[in-house]
């Protein structure tokens, strides 16, 4: 069985060259895996993920998968927050990234492939995201909350797959520094040129209040580990800003102790005779995994939302008869995103690349193993 090995270096040139095709089957393969694992009782095979903390603060993530092909585990290390400089700090240095690996596996266990996943991880975040985004009708302004990975790949995918529609896309990040550097990668970026039609900036150049900039927006991504609200309900809320929709994708914060959005949008989202109704198929929030965010999703569980009130994305397009309401709310409505990660998107998007590095002639590969 022939083994492939894919460095941090070996995935970042996957991503990075990533042609309009590549993307697209890498969207119909993270599909089709959450199709089945809504849709096809694959849900009842996935083990749960543990997560172990040591005294000194190190953690660990074990995040395992199966499918009826393939077995595989990522692997997350955590370093301590304990001492090290604040996140928003301008001064100090950043605290080290996540260190992550992926290891995929046939379905008899034999090993197939191993891929550093620490750049994987925020792709396959982002690739969620894209898959209701890529079908808005309307997406020419754009805000988003964070500077990191998941900021950059939500900004590269979406230009990727929607350039000639979006008009304006803004950064709302504590750190100017870190959000400049941000703006610098993307439009220096040496595989793609930026379009020129697009303007892009941070919050704060412009005389614009933050409530304007979110209530004008036409998608919104939030990629922050934020422990409050990134914006008031309010500013959606308004009679002002309910004269048009949006879309939200909120995928930063992964604890019960975390929350992008304000409960207070929430709850307003899932009222049926609420003042989103007429925008809101079934008062539905959007997700990658129910179980997954009644589990960890902050922000949902603070707002007490019911579970029948959470779609997941797979039913969505595993359905053969998709209501025109539903399509319209998908295309045109309030819709609502939230991820917590599930172990299936990290399987699917990792065969996918190797399938692309086995193609392009990228990594290290091995006859036998």
């Amino acid at each position: 069985m022939a083994f492939t090995v894919l460095s941090d270096h070996n995935v970042k040139q996957l991503l990075s060259e990533l042609s309009l095709n590549d993307t697209h089957e890498l969207i119909t393969a993270l599909q089709a895996g959450l199709v089945a694992y809504s849709c096809q009782n694959e849900q009842q095979y996935q083990p749960e993920r543990s997560v172990i903390s040591r005294p000194d603060g190190q953690r660990s993530l074990f995040m395992p998968a199966t499918t009826p092909q393939s077995i595989g585990v990522k692997i997350v290390g955590i370093a301590p927050s304990s001492g090290l400089p604040s996140a928003f700090s301008e001064a100090s240095p950043r605290p080290p990234a996540l260190c992550s690996v992926l290891t995929l596996c046939n379905a008899v266990g034999e090993a197939v492939g191993i891929l550093n996943a620490a750049e994987l991880t925020a792709f396959r975040t982002a690739l969620g995201s894209m898959l209701l985004y890529k079908s808005r009708k309307e997406t020419g302004n754009i805000v988003v909350f964070g500077s990191g990975k998941q900021a950059q790949w939500h900004i590269r995918l979406a230009v990727l797959l929607r350039a000639q529609d979006i008009r304006k896309i803004v950064i709302v990040n504590r750190s100017y520094k870190r959000a400049q550097r941000l703006i610098d990668s993307l439009v220096k970026d040496s595989h793609t040129s930026w379009p020129s039609h697009i303007t892009l900036y941070q919050f704060g150049e412009c005389n614009e209040s933050l409530e304007d900039l979110v209530a004008d927006a036409d998608a919104i991504f939030c990629t922050t580990p934020a422990t409050e609200p990134l914006f008031l309900a309010r500013f959606l809320t308004s009679a002002s800003a309910r004269r048009k929709t949006r879309y939200i994708a909120a995928i930063g914060s992964y604890r019960l102790n975390m929350a992008e959005i304000d409960p207070e949008l929430l709850k307003a989202i899932v009222d049926d005779s609420g003042i989103f109704s007429q925008h809101v198929w079934g008062g539905h929030i959007t997700v990658d995994t129910r179980d997954g965010c009644l589990q960890e999703a902050g922000e949902l569980v603070s707002a007490g939302i019911n579970p029948s009130k959470m779609l997941e994305v797979g039913r969505i397009f595993g359905s053969e008869n998709i209501p025109s309401a539903q399509t319209e709310w998908l295309e045109r409505g309030f819709v609502l995103y939230k991820s917590v990660g599930v172990g299936v998107m990290d399987m699917a998007v990792g065969h996918q690349l190797l399938q692309l590095a086995k193609a392009k002639g990228i990594g290290t590969t091995l006859a036998t193993f």
